[in-house]
């Protein structure tokens, strides 16, 4: 089969709390199997469990030999609660920010809170600039609501975005709408060998659990949201975002537009082009499985 040459890899560190919900898991296997994605390093963040960072950890691990991927990508412990700190994850991440450039920049998928990331702002290291953040996390615009990434670390948010760091966001407003009808999971990923059946296994399980607890969940449908930052670096989606000054979040989670406002803009997507990311992991995986 031909294949168009790849010219440039887009070197990527990827920050996932990947034992939280079940569309993490997705979002890594299809950065995994995405050919121009060179993935430097795999970072597990915490979440509202105890010892999350350690569920995520192991997550990734069982991920990553099911993708083939085993002992070729770092993965590393992030910070085990808000305000805390890895130190071996901020020295590996600053690492790979100095090699970055503006031709050749860092690319961070953060699926989850920005603990880690900011840890690396807070020992202020050079080249911040050449580092782009892909956040899925934060409410919806103007006003700002309530979103699970965000509230795990407000902190951490309110450090990224008042860097320099160049900023991708997805917010609720827009992940929310990357959705997969279930039916559809269980015909093109269940049918994908060990990888594709262990992917929609967590998936129902992770449902069949926390069905009564948790009125989100829909027996029909799922809501694929982490792999909306996969998705932008497919294609970055021009006519999807709009720049925007960089909000302070507040603690109960609005926008306060005030402190950044003579800051550099940041981009916030308000749509997804969902189709074409679904379809392009579907493929993927298939293709993986021949």
């Amino acid at each position: 089969m031909k294949k168009i040459q790849v010219q440039n890899k887009k070197r990527l560190l990827i920050c996932s709390d990947a034992k939280n919900e079940a569309d993490d898991p997705f979002a890594i296997v299809h950065a995994l199997l995405t050919e121009t994605f060179d993935v430097r390093g795999l970072i597990a963040t915490h979440f509202r469990e105890k010892n999350s960072n350690e569920k995520s950890y192991q997550e990734i691990i069982r991920l990553v030999k099911l993708a083939g991927k085993e002992n070729q990508i770092p993965i590393l412990l992030g910070a085990k609660n808000a305000h805390m700190e890895s130190k071996k994850t901020t020295a590996f991440i600053k690492k790979e920010i100095v090699k970055a450039s503006k031709k050749e920049p860092l690319f961070i998928l953060c699926l989850g809170a920005l603990t880690d990331v900011a840890n690396v702002i807070k020992e202020a290291p050079e080249n911040l600039e050449n580092v782009v953040i892909v956040w899925v996390g934060g409410g919806r615009y103007p006003q700002g609501s309530q979103e699970a990434n965000l509230r795990n670390d407000i902190w951490a948010a309110n450090q990224v975005f008042s860097s320099n760091m160049t900023i991708w966001q997805i917010p609720s407003q827009a992940y929310k709408t990357l959705v997969a009808p279930v039916s559809e999971l269980a015909l093109k990923v269940a049918t994908q060998g060990k990888l594709g059946q262990y992917l929609y296994d967590q998936l129902v399980d992770f449902a069949n659990e926390f069905a009564s607890a948790k009125p989100w969940i829909n027996s029909e449908c799922w809501v694929l949201g982490d792999s909306s930052a996969v998705g932008v670096l497919l294609d970055e989606q021009k006519g999807y975002y709009r720049m925007s000054t960089a909000p302070c979040f507040k603690e109960n989670c609005e926008h306060d537009f005030k402190p950044n406002q003579d800051k550099r803009k940041i981009r916030v997507y308000q749509q997804l082009n969902t189709r074409m990311i679904l379809e392009d992991f579907f493929a993927k995986l298939a293709l993986h499985n021949l």
